[in-house]
């Protein structure tokens, strides 16, 4: 079964509507595109590994949980794939990286090419197994004890090669996503004890669900941005551009000349993601473009947003 499946991660979210809001000097050649992109890539990756190289079990007697991060220690460690079952658990890490891994024997270095000369990165096997120690220690701190937990690195382009020696102690550790079912076969077949039964499975599975903390950082400060570096206005919900033209409770693009009653929705959205957790009245008027405090307040009353305080103290919260 799915434990939790894999959805567009808050992080991801934030970054496109931060994207959106930026005027275009400040994503010119910027960080901003490049990480969004580089998170984009691995999400498609481990997107590709859930749906559908996994999808084949997911019907069978493993939980499948995508993108889970916990609080270890003062320090959060994440788990991009974990398959769950009474016998055993497997940590995935994984990679969509355009570019050919190389691992060394001796020294454990991990080399990808790039423009045609190896460079180091981290060893993405040696990433997969601190994830396997932390979630067993985590575990133990909530009384789970005693289940193995075995780790493997994915590598989920079909364009890119996995260049490893038949006598490096890890060549068990690593496979591209088209191998991992028979991986997953070969490893059930070394666990024969069972142990963890339904009901205690259920408890992990609402201990892994009640405990994951989405990565959640203010993306302003990550970048030196400002409140005034935010466009406001409402975006398209097709096109993107802003602002929209609003009239009698529609917004029209000037662009490609659709038409919404709901694009405000997602506009909020983007003030939550970019600037606040929360937004009154007066905030939303400034930012929707809106300027009547009675259509506002209609507005956010029927994006089915949380609230706390009364009249001009309402606070609303996503």
């Amino acid at each position: 079964m799915i434990g939790k499946p894999c959805l567009l991660p808050l992080l991801i979210e934030k970054y496109q509507a931060l994207i959106r809001r930026l005027t275009e000097d400040l994503l010119i050649g910027g960080q901003v595109v490049s990480d969004y992109n580089n998170r984009m890539t691995g999400f498609r990756g481990e997107e590709q590994v859930m749906n559908f190289h996994l999808e084949p079990i997911s019907d069978l007697n493993y939980r499948i949980y995508h993108d889970l991060r916990f609080l270890h220690g003062n320090y959060y460690f994440q788990i991009d794939i974990l398959i769950l079952c009474a016998y055993f658990a497997l940590v995935l890490e994984v990679k969509n990286w355009a570019k050919d891994w190389h691992f060394e024997k001796v020294l454990h270095q991990t080399m990808i090419d790039k423009d045609g000369k190896l460079e180091r990165v981290k060893n993405p096997i040696f990433q997969a197994r601190l994830q396997a120690f932390k979630l067993r220690e985590w575990l133990k701190l909530h009384n789970f004890t005693g289940l193995p937990i075995k780790y493997l690195f994915v590598n989920s382009n079909e364009n890119t090669n996995i260049i490893i020696g038949d006598d490096n102690k890890y060549k068990w550790n690593v496979c591209n996503s088209e191998y991992l079912l028979e991986r997953i076969d070969q490893i059930s077949n070394d666990f024969k004890i069972e142990f963890y039964d339904e009901k205690e499975l259920r408890k992990i599975n609402k201990l892994l669900l009640t405990n994951h903390t989405p990565e959640n950082p203010n993306l302003l400060q990550k970048y030196n941005l400002t409140r005034k570096d935010i466009r406001s206005g409402v975006h398209c919900p097709k096109c993107n551009f802003l602002p929209l033209q609003y009239h009698a409770g529609t917004w029209k693009c000037p662009k490609c000349r659709t038409k919404s009653k709901t694009a405000f929705i997602d506009t909020l959205n983007d003030y939550f993601y970019t600037i606040s957790p929360t937004i009154t009245n007066a905030e939303a008027r400034s930012f929707l473009q809106i300027p009547s405090p009675k259509i506002t307040h209609h507005l956010l009353n029927s994006a089915d947003l949380a609230s706390t305080g009364k009249f001009k103290f309402k606070i609303y919260h996503k």
